[in-house]
């Protein structure tokens, strides 16, 4: 007899958790591949790029950051027994920006992407911002969870009238995104001139290609593209 240990998606439920150990874990795994996502944590924690960092000092700050948003009114959402889970800010809520010592960068991540979230959001509209989404790789046979995070996330925002906003990192989260809904506002590249494409120093390095993205039920008659 064979058995399937696939889920169905109508039977995954969404909750908010305050577990941020486990929510890290699932993240930590996630992750682990992500030269962007490596190089962020550098910046964020003003650590020089030429730096080794071990996978246990990322994950540590991956950690902080999990708790940073759980402990300052953001949302820890997860699915399927922590296969998913993805790290929210709510309307109203938004942290303060994590600031580098790069000032280049600071433009490019933070002020360059404010800026254009509000030329294209209606004036006053707010938006739950998604940190972090990240599933399990070691159980590929665990479907869903993605699906239903996204999918309740949009549902509060049609109910609440406001966005969703997010930077995809690399083009397979961009592929993602764009499956449920989110459109590219702004392509942008972070890195160059540090950093090949696998985060290694190198003067010559193209750096990384990144997507701000947004979701709205009503983008093509209200955002201003």
């Amino acid at each position: 007899m064979v058995t399937s240990s696939i889920t169905e998606e109508h039977t995954i439920a969404v909750n908010l958790t305050s577990d941020v150990k486990k929510a890290s874990k699932t993240l930590f795994k996630a992750f682990e591949k992500s030269y962007a996502n490596d190089y962020l944590m550098k910046k964020f924690f003003h650590i020089p790029i030429t730096e080794k960092v071990s996978r246990e000092r990322i994950n540590a700050m991956i950690h902080y950051y999990t708790t940073c948003y759980h402990d300052l009114n953001g949302e820890i959402a997860e699915a399927n027994d922590f296969d998913a889970v993805a790290i929210w800010s709510r309307p109203g809520h938004h942290l303060p920006a994590t600031l580098s010592d790069d000032e280049s960068f600071n433009k490019i991540f933070f002020d360059d992407l404010t800026a254009r979230k509000h030329e294209v959001m209606p004036r006053g509209m707010d938006y739950y911002y998604l940190y972090a989404i990240g599933k399990d790789p070691s159980h590929p046979e665990i479907r869903g969870s993605v699906r239903k995070i996204f999918e309740e996330y949009k549902l509060k925002a049609d109910k609440a009238n406001c966005a969703l906003a997010l930077e995809a990192i690399s083009e397979h989260a961009k592929s993602v995104y764009e499956y449920f809904g989110f459109r590219t506002y702004l392509a942008f590249q972070f890195g160059a001139g540090e950093v090949n494409s696998r985060g290694e120093p190198d003067s010559q390095g193209e750096g990384f290609t990144a997507y701000l993205m947004l979701y709205h039920k009503d983008a093509d008659t209200i955002f201003h593209a």
